[in-house]
């Protein structure tokens, strides 16, 4: 839809330029044409040169005003004219690194993952505190995450290249430190600072990562259902199947998606008590028929700072049942 769109309005400028081209010729023969009837001359050159300067003159003078009024109208026009070079070379780096990008993906080793946690380090910005102390955690924090992430992957099996703090380190953690958003959640609970990568790292890349504040409220209260999952009942029914899936996506996506886990502590997912155990589950299945409910709940009180989901699993037949 775009390639016809932009056909169409490249085929729409080739014609209007031609229009423009012809009034151009035909305002110029007429200006030509009206100095020869009146045998005008200029520095003694014969009337019949002396139109056809004119004319041409006259050409070349609409086509100059034209251009500028275009040029003035238009910042694709003046891109055109004055940055196409520039805009060509700029086109070829992008495609220079689109290149190096995908002979990456397709040929080096990927040893971190975007958004992975790069430390073990966990900061903790208690409630309420002012912007003197939230400043000196977040720089005491990021410190040590420096250390930690140098120490840990600028070595064998990840290789590679040391991090080195930006110019502008100081700037940037006390605008993080001092952000309206930062101010509004100390201002109801602590708030964790947790170290993730924040792009795809390879063999031989320089390492890269960010800070990530997390509020530290409440997410789900212990007891409250989190997902639950629908098992036809039979001899082909499998209890570890369904709990696979449960455990392995659908409580994950719950706990981000609806509840706000950060999302490298909502996949650490722990089964703290199954009702009944995993075996009765397979006897009631593989036995029974109709339709059963298998249900993951919040063990216990989950808040971030757990940096897992406890949970407690129950399979029971569903009520139309």
């Amino acid at each position: 839809m775009h390639d016809i769109a932009g056909f169409l309005r490249g085929v729409g400028i080739v014609i209007l330029i031609t229009v423009i081209a012809g009034i151009i010729a035909y305002i110029g023969d007429r200006v030509g044409h009206q100095v020869g009837r009146k045998r005008l001359t200029i520095f003694n050159i014969r009337p019949r040169y002396t139109s056809t300067i004119i004319a041409v003159g006259t050409g070349m003078l609409i086509a100059l005003v034209i251009t500028l009024v275009a040029i003035f109208a238009s910042n694709q026009v003046q891109t055109a004219f004055f940055r196409l070079n520039e805009i060509n070379a700029e086109i070829e780096k992008a495609q220079a690194h689109a290149r190096e990008l995908e002979q990456k993906v397709n040929n080096a080793q990927l040893v971190v993952n975007v958004d992975q946690l790069m430390s073990t380090q966990v900061g903790r910005i208690p409630v309420n505190s002012p912007a003197g102390l939230r400043k000196d955690i977040v720089q005491n924090f990021y410190s040590q995450t420096v250390t930690q992430v140098n120490r840990q992957y600028a070595r064998p099996p990840f290789d590679l290249k040391k991090f080195v703090p930006p110019s502008n380190v100081q700037k940037m953690l006390g605008a993080l430190s001092d952000s309206p958003q930062m101010q509004a959640w100390v201002a109801q609970s602590d708030v964790l600072l947790i170290a993730t990568a924040d792009q795809n790292l390879y063999i031989g890349d320089s390492i890269h990562f960010g800070i990530t504040p997390v509020p530290d409220r409440l997410l789900v209260q212990g007891g409250r259902p989190i997902a639950s999952i629908s098992i036809p009942g039979g001899k082909n029914a499998s209890a570890d199947l369904a709990l696979t899936q449960l455990l392995g996506t659908w409580v994950p996506r719950q706990m981000y998606v609806q509840f706000g886990m950060p999302e490298q502590f909502s996949a650490n997912v722990r089964p703290l008590q199954m009702m009944p155990n995993l075996t009765e589950m397979r006897k009631m299945l593989a036995s029974g028929g109709g339709t059963y409910i298998m249900t993951a709940f919040a063990a216990a009180d989950i808040y971030p700072h757990t940096f897992f989901v406890p949970v407690a699993v129950t399979l029971q037949k569903a009520p139309s049942e």
